[in-house]
């Protein structure tokens, strides 16, 4: 996960330098990307209590564990595997982390607010749109 964190970060510091005319250090951009990640430990506490509350385990879903997005309320394995992978993508943790993402970018690079939401969920689009077409392909 760190290293992931640390390409991604590299591709935002990137984008909202050179596209955006920012003055951020890759260390502040991974630092921001770290704190605006803390949001993910509601998930994974409330993944934590639907295990402990009594799921089946056969309907568990590792990759789909806390109920924070419509892919959570989706069947898997009789839905659409492009719809699957679009309603998996529209998660409330993880568009409260992208809207942190974009607050703070904007903030250590000195651009507008608006500057820094459209770098971070453009990017988050683009991988969203990848995800969905490799859903196509191999679904």
């Amino acid at each position: 996960m760190l290293g992931g964190v640390a390409l991604l970060s590299l591709g935002l510091w990137g984008t909202i330098n050179f596209v955006f005319g920012g003055k951020a250090t890759y260390g502040s951009i991974f630092a921001v990307w770290m704190f605006a990640s803390l949001p993910s430990i509601i998930k994974t506490l409330l993944g934590t209590v639907v295990i402990f509350a009594g799921t089946a385990p056969e309907s568990f879903n590792i990759k789909n564990f806390a109920p924070t997005n419509l892919g959570a309320f989706l069947n898997p394995v009789e839905t659409n595997k492009v719809l699957y992978s679009l309603a998996s993508s529209l998660d409330v943790v993880t568009i409260w982390t992208l809207v942190l993402l974009g607050i703070g970018t904007a903030i250590v690079a000195r651009v507008k607010r608006s500057s820094g939401y459209i770098a971070v969920f453009g990017w988050w689009a683009i991988f969203v749109l990848i995800g969905v077409c490799w859903a196509a392909i191999t679904g």
